[in-house]
């Protein structure tokens, strides 16, 4: 793994450097004080990833980003910016695939370029990468989601907060009101107020609507945009209802949300066309899909779920997880077939006749 990071301050890099020595990465690490600098050095030896500060004299980092966007598309770009720098970064949204808060614990840099690290490993494809990494309008990883998650994942889930989150958005507050109002989440009364609302619908709810608003928003023609949200939703629904007081449920909820998300992607026909078969097989939504969630960040058991939930059979299984269950969840809403033989292998071909009466009852729901 080659990796370069830019800062103007040498004491930085020295920081990083020291922290690098101290975890014993095996990494080919280069360092860089200045945005030409770096260019310069890129141009003699490119790297698989580039870490940037967003303040720095002359040219920052956001517009070191779009150069190498530009040149090395295939390279991973993260940035890092503290509060004051947010107006600034802003700019970088179309070409940075990670960003990261400064001050930055050792560990979640490591962490984000590990996370790369073991996408490649997963989707290891260098078109896929080039390509990828040259489109300039992208999906935004979602940062309310982002939010959202840290707020809601610890062992004290602050609901009040998350309520005042949500009110900052009229479009979302909406969706939040909508969902817990309808049929699917009705008890009782009606709800007029976004606390209430985040309390019925619940943590794990929440984290999937935010999600869903967030990704399938202003992305293409609206009609299709709003089915394939609709879908996404109902295939959450699905996988949630198939592990219930699972561990993974979470994991499978999430996964058959982005199932699709590839289908955001602009022409993305055509980038499939464009990139080689991967390990034996054309390259779908799927994969592309899976790979952008993998910038984004997301764990590698959601980025391999949606990988692989057209063709589960392709992975080794030998219990019913998050692969299996969210293939069958996004194929019973889309109305596809499911891989049979995989069920009968994993013991779980009895529960299916259930599953397709869920299905449709989620559907009904969705469509009222």
């Amino acid at each position: 793994m080659r990796v370069m990071f830019v800062d103007d301050e040498q004491r930085v890099l020295d920081g990083i450097e020291r922290m690098l020595f101290a975890l014993d990465r095996d990494w080919d690490v280069r360092f860089a004080t200045s945005a030409s600098e770096a260019l310069v050095a890129l141009e003699t030896e490119p790297v698989d990833a580039l870490v940037t500060d967003m303040r720095m004299p002359g040219m920052d980092g956001a517009e070191l980003l779009e150069r190498v966007q530009t040149r090395w598309p295939a390279t991973l770009r993260i940035l890092l910016s503290g509060q004051t720098d947010q107006d600034a970064a802003f700019r970088a949204l179309r070409v940075a695939h990670r960003f990261l808060s400064k001050p930055c614990e050792g560990s979640v840099l490591i962490g984000a370029v590990e996370r790369f690290a073991l996408l490649e490993a997963l989707l290891g494809n260098e078109e896929l990468r080039r390509v990828l990494g040259g489109i300039d309008n992208l999906p935004a990883a979602p940062r309310v989601f982002a939010e959202l998650w840290q707020t809601l994942s610890g062992a004290e889930q602050d609901v009040a907060y998350a309520a005042t989150v949500i009110a900052r958005d009229p479009a979302l507050s909406a969706k939040v009101l909508h969902l817990a109002n309808s049929a699917f989440m009705r008890r009782g009364a009606s709800i007029d107020d976004i606390h209430t609302a985040v309390t019925r619908i619940g943590v794990a709810m929440l984290r999937t609507l935010v999600l869903a608003t967030e990704v399938f928003t202003n992305r293409g023609t609206e009609e299709a945009t709003n089915e394939l949200q609709r879908r996404a939703l109902m295939a959450s629904m699905m996988a949630r209802r198939m592990t219930v007081a699972r561990a993974d449920g979470e994991v499978a909820a999430t996964a058959a949300l982005l199932a699709d998300v590839g289908q955001l992607i602009p022409d993305i026909a055509g980038l499939c066309r464009r990139v080689p078969p991967l390990n034996g097989h054309s390259v779908t939504h799927a994969e592309m899909g899976a790979y952008l969630l993998g910038l984004w960040g997301l764990p590698m058991a959601i980025v391999e779920a949606v990988a692989h939930h057209h063709a589960p059979a392709r992975v080794a299984q030998h219990e019913f997880g998050p692969i299996a269950v969210v293939h069958v969840a996004v194929a019973l809403v889309n109305g596809d077939e499911v891989d049979e033989v995989l069920l009968r292998q994993l013991g779980v071909i009895d529960a299916l006749p259930g599953w397709r009466l869920t299905a449709k009852a989620i559907y009904v729901d969705a469509h009222l």
